[in-house]
């Protein structure tokens, strides 16, 4: 298990695959947190094309 302390400001990626999870956010301040995906070109075309 790896443990990060992120600080103010910190933009931190990692794969989802990992079990992960975070601390309850006990301040004040509001918390942002954003998920996405992000796949390179070049392991695009290796995929099959959209069934839509």
């Amino acid at each position: 298990m790896v443990k990060v302390k992120a600080r103010h400001g910190a933009f931190l990626m990692f794969p989802a695959l990992p079990k992960h999870s975070v601390d309850a956010n006990m301040s004040e301040e509001e918390r942002i947190g954003v998920r996405f995906n992000l796949m390179f070109y070049s392991s695009t075309q290796q995929l099959s094309k959209p069934h839509w």
